[in-house]
């Protein structure tokens, strides 16, 4: 018991110091007009993908249908290039919104970091909801996937000998029986 308060204490004094540290930046405001506009961001972005990218089955249920399985192995593809370009771009958007103060006055170079932070904001966003799709969309076709998961599941399985960590379906004995 000991030992989880002392980690809860480390861990929060942690966060008391990335905090203290994050406030002490000239672009600020703008991390926190970022903290509350991404996450709005990243929900629409999420939806809007599963809609048009046709994974309409992904909240539901069910096993994903034929028309499902041909499109995810060219929209996966699509989703790893739509991550791989926007995660750098929101990382060298934010240092330039770090380094150019993106901070609360007029003049010129606040407004190129409000701006920055802008194009930080969006990015990061387009970043996140494609990643949160491609993980659960890799694990809707196939539990295995992707091969970070797999290595976890299969731990699990080895540490436990637990069925249900390798995503097979237990089959209900009572369907089974035979009339």
């Amino acid at each position: 018991m000991i030992e989880v308060l002392a980690f809860l204490g480390l861990l929060g004094w942690l966060i008391l110091t990335v905090l203290e540290w994050l406030r002490s930046l000239s672009a600020f405001p703008a991390i926190l007009v970022a903290s509350v506009l991404c996450p709005l961001i990243v929900a629409r972005d999420y939806f809007g993908l599963i809609q048009n990218w046709r994974l309409s089955g992904l909240g539901t249920h069910r096993d994903p249908i034929p028309p499902e399985r041909f499109y995810w192995s060219i929209q996966r593809l699509r989703l790893r290039r739509r991550i791989l370009f926007f995660a750098p771009c929101s990382v060298l958007a934010w240092l330039n919104a770090i380094s150019l103060p993106a901070s609360m006055d007029t003049a010129l170079p606040s407004l190129v970091g409000w701006l920055n932070a802008a194009a930080g904001t969006l990015a990061l966003a387009r970043a996140t909801s494609s990643t949160i799709l491609f993980f659960n969309a890799s694990q809707w076709f196939d539990t295995m996937r992707p091969t970070v998961v797999g290595i976890l599941r299969y731990a699990m399985y080895r540490l436990s000998d637990n069925y249900e960590y390798l995503g097979q379906k237990r089959t209900n004995p009572e369907r089974e029986e035979v009339y």
